[in-house]
């Protein structure tokens, strides 16, 4: 008699979808350059973000196996509705999340005020079309750029990073897939 082997199940490929900002060129060139500075300065172990993955999540829709498409469709209409000027802010600090799989971020000393109207805005007009979000209430601005950091680590960066923010992004994300942006909405009063 033949030992039969368990059927394997397929490995659940989920979305995550979120609003965020997603940095420029020149923006994204200075994070991974602040990235490879702490590599080479703190050498912490971790799996470490790739650069084309940089984005601050403004709003977090949820994960699912397979995306509802009405929600999609209630989020575009929320964006829509978002009116805030363009504004800019640095990132200044090194930070981490006490956690089990604890991130190492770029963030903000502070959290400056367009992002926090922003953050607030499309907040309130998911909430106006019954999209529920899902994660902290209290937005802390960062960028991770290593995943599972062995050890916490806060500073200021040498060097801040300027950002200006002109639009902000939905996001489906499916690792290890690149993200697909399913809209994007300029930034206007």
């Amino acid at each position: 008699m033949q030992n039969e082997q368990p059927a394997l199940e397929p490995a659940r490929m989920v979305h995550n979808l979120f609003f965020a900002l997603a940095p420029g060129l020149a923006t994204r060139a200075a994070i991974a350059a602040a990235a490879d500075a702490l590599r080479v300065a703190d050498a912490p172990a971790g799996r470490w973000v790739k650069p084309p993955r940089y984005h601050m999540t403004l709003q977090f829709l949820g994960e699912y196996v397979r995306v509802p498409t009405d929600l999609v469709a209630r989020a575009i209409e929320a964006a829509g509705q978002v009116r805030i000027a363009p504004f800019a802010f640095a990132l200044d600090v090194v930070g981490s999340f006490g956690a089990r799989r604890m991130p190492l971020w770029l963030g903000c000393s502070g959290a400056p005020a367009g992002l926090l109207r922003l953050h607030d805005a499309l907040g309130d007009a998911l909430a106006r079309r019954a999209c529920r979000t899902h994660g902290a209430t209290k937005l802390v601005p960062h960028v991770t750029v290593l995943r599972d950091a062995e050890r916490a680590l806060h500073r200021h960066l040498a060097e801040p990073i300027h950002w200006h923010v002109d639009e902000f992004v939905l996001i489906d994300s499916q690792p290890p897939d690149p993200y697909r942006v399913v809209g994007r909405w300029p930034l206007h009063e």
